[in-house]
């Protein structure tokens, strides 16, 4: 009989980092991995046909899921299995350990579980003495399996969790990037029809391409705290400047106004050549905006992973990035950003960086624009799955 694995995070339709993440694991679960019966639980999402796998909504407040019970009755009944969370530990005390959920049902529901508790964390901060803070160590050691996105995280939870059998079974496995779809396209190409995969048209009503002369930034990055959009567009102000104006931002972003009020950024540092995107793109059409640019910046303040960079790097084109978290180990060198000095980001004591428009500015004038540049190809599915299936076998 298979084993039941329910898969909690965002909905794999949901187009974050999270659902893609889920989707992917979940597709080649269910297309390769026998012994397990996949479903997802997640939420941000509709329901989808095209997918090979079971997917639930969730009902959800805070982050505790209250039909968590009636989602693994309908899964599974009464057969042992696993719940897997592919979510920040910040999120999930009140799952690792019941005793901190306040609904009673749940919490009994919780405390009878049948199934094993199995932990993919994005871990994409470190905090004092180079450690998780205690409530993330608690929630952690709430779970009997635990795969972390990077070395660079597994090393930090081998230095915060005490759980010997946790330490013991601990690895580190990265996503991979689908590069039968994110791979180089023709740059001349992708330039001239730029405006029509967007759906952005010129002031005269035609389609918008861009100028051969026009140096193009590429800025990927949801609108929150941690992606730092003031450094990226005084990047973009100074770039401009070399460039004597002949340069355009695309920024895809999810919402205008949110921790960074991106048309008064676009305002005052006059960024006036650029193409802003927020509806969802398709991965055929992500990987052909990318291919138009000349370069793009992963303005994240710590990454567990970081879809943007690698994407970019599939598609040919370097990705700038600080030189922190998870997705640096995976960098060249000549790609990384020396931050400054760090921050401590609260609740949960997290470091983050702080850059100067030099470092960053530097980094970008010391690249030769001829260079070749091209996914690691540990990043590829192709080569990453077989790891991944192993993983899961080792579970049962």
């Amino acid at each position: 009989m298979p084993t039941p694995l329910l898969i909690i995070s965002d909905a794999p339709t949901s187009g974050t980092g999270l659902g893609r993440i889920t989707r992917d694991l979940a597709t080649r679960i269910a297309q390769h991995l026998p012994e397990f019966r996949v479903a997802t639980l997640g939420y941000g999402g509709p329901y989808s046909r095209k997918l090979p796998f079971q997917q639930y909504n969730m009902e959800m407040s805070n982050w505790v899921i209250f039909n968590l019970p009636e989602v693994w009755e309908d899964f599974a009944g009464e057969e042992n299995g696993i719940v897997m969370t592919i979510w920040d530990p910040s999120r999930l005390l009140w799952f690792s350990r019941p005793e901190n959920c306040e609904v009673p049902a749940l919490q009994k529901f919780l405390k009878e579980a049948s199934f094993q508790k199995w932990g993919y964390f994005p871990i994409d901060a470190t905090g004092p003495n180079d450690r998780l803070t205690v409530v993330l160590k608690h929630t952690i050691e709430g779970y009997d399996r635990v795969l972390a996105y990077s070395k660079w995280a597994e090393e930090i939870l081998r230095r915060t969790l005490w759980k010997k059998p946790l330490l013991e079974t601990l690895d580190s496995l990265p996503h991979g990037i689908d590069t039968t779809v994110f791979h180089p396209y023709d740059k001349a190409e992708s330039r001239a029809n730029f405006g029509e995969r967007i759906g952005m048209r010129n002031q005269s009503g035609k389609w918008l391409s861009i100028p051969e002369e026009f140096y193009t930034v590429g800025i990927v990055a949801t609108n929150q705290a941690r992606k730092d959009f003031g450094i990226a567009f005084q990047v973009l102000a100074e770039v401009m400047k070399q460039k004597e104006g002949k340069i355009l931002a695309w920024i895809h972003t999810d919402r205008l106004e949110n921790t960074w009020g991106l048309p008064a950024l676009i305002h005052d540092f006059g960024t006036k050549n650029h193409a802003l995107t927020m509806a969802a793109l398709s991965d055929e059409k992500m990987a052909q905006c990318y291919s138009a640019c000349d370069i793009t910046l992963g303005i994240g303040l710590g990454e567990g992973f970081g879809y943007p960079i690698f994407e970019s790097l599939a598609c040919g084109v370097p990705c700038f990035h600080g030189d922190y978290a998870g997705a640096a180990e995976h960098m060249i060198d000549a790609l990384k950003v020396e931050p400054s000095c760090f921050h401590l980001e609260t609740p949960y004591n997290c470091y983050r960086p702080i850059f100067t428009r030099h470092a960053w500015t530097q980094a970008i004038n010391a690249w030769p624009a001829a260079t070749k540049i091209e996914l690691p190809e540990s990043l590829d599915w192709n080569t990453l799955w077989p790891r991944w299936a192993e993983w899961f076998r080792k579970g049962l």
